[in-house]
């Protein structure tokens, strides 16, 4: 008998143990990613062919698999094959939930507006980047985040920049920095500047300003954000922080800013921007060309022609 419950410990363990190894190794539909990855990222000599072939294997055993649709849709988008690539996205997209890394419906969806962008079709752009910001808490359809926003707005409206800035910190949406940014620029180019322009532009640069005072704080905890300009004077020592700026396009998000709260009749709050960056003492090669923009509009302010936003003529109202 004790022989018998021997044998069987015995096969018991040896299940188990194959069991977790099986579990251990590496599914072969993520391995055939991987070295398609590999391929893909490979620009000295990229195998693009090699790469389609590997990710069409492991799109069939997978069943669905959004990791591999949206490497496909890298390679079509390389091949300038913009329409397979967005349907390639889009597949990706509806199998959301079975992303391995939840946060990648982001770079799904900031890739979608990419390619909508290229193709001129800004309402199709405007609808994936406002998915992105309506999951920031702020910027949900609640009332609570109504409220927020209106607060928001009028602290700037009310008591400019400094002020707004030291009041509110917009933690944890980093994922939505280049939504805000871009939606502050097209609401602008398509003549909505209050509240949309202004307020996604606000978002934008609060954004980055919480991001980087927590990282001044990892070399100086006592930091305090009382002015940009003395925000500014601190973070462009730091060259991560620097990178970091210019890498989200922090002057172009400052100037857009001032360009939209000019012709909604908020003049002194353009001015106010436009000074600060004007007098910034950068080469305006690292302002982006945005320092000389604002020198010129406190000269002879003007606006931008609107966009047409769509090939189906969507008609805006004016402000």
């Amino acid at each position: 008998m004790s022989r018998a419950y021997g044998l069987l410990f015995c096969i018991l363990l040896c299940a188990a143990t194959a069991a977790r190894a099986q579990a251990q190794a590496p599914r072969a539909d993520w391995a055939l990613l991987e070295e398609a990855r590999a391929m893909i990222a490979d620009r000295a000599n990229p195998r693009l062919g090699e790469a389609l072939d590997l990710l069409r294997r492991a799109i069939e055993q997978a069943g669905t698999f959004p990791e591999a649709e949206m490497a496909v849709a890298e390679i079509y988008s390389r091949e300038g094959a913009l329409g397979l690539a967005e349907e390639r996205l889009r597949k990706a997209l509806e199998a959301e939930k079975l992303l391995r890394v939840p946060e990648d419906r982001f770079a799904i969806l900031y890739r979608l507006a990419e390619i909508y962008e290229t193709q001129n079709r800004y309402y199709d752009m405007e609808q994936a980047l406002a998915r992105i910001v309506g999951e920031q808490a702020e910027f949900s359809s609640t009332p609570e985040a109504q409220r927020f926003q209106n607060a928001f707005l009028s602290a700037y409206i009310t008591r400019g920049l400094d002020h707004l800035l030291r009041l509110y910190r917009l933690d944890g949406a980093t994922f939505a920095l280049r939504a805000h940014a871009k939606l502050g620029w097209f609401y602008y180019r398509t003549g909505r500047h209050d509240p949309a322009s202004i307020l996604h532009s606000l978002a934008a640069l609060d954004i980055m300003i919480t991001e980087s005072v927590r990282e001044i704080r990892l070399v100086d905890p006592n930091f305090e954000f009382r002015s940009l300009g003395g925000y500014l004077d601190v973070a462009w020592k730091r060259e991560n922080i620097r990178s970091f700026l210019a890498e989200q396009e922090f002057f172009s998000v400052a100037y857009h800013l001032g360009a939209a709260a000019y012709p909604a009749g908020r003049r002194a709050r353009a001015r106010e921007i436009w000074r600060f960056v004007a007098g910034l003492r950068l080469e305006d090669r690292q302002l982006g060309g945005y320092g000389e923009l604002s020198r010129r509009q406190l000269k002879a302010p003007w606006v931008d022609p609107l966009i047409n936003p769509s090939s189906r003529r969507i008609e805006y109202p004016q402000n």
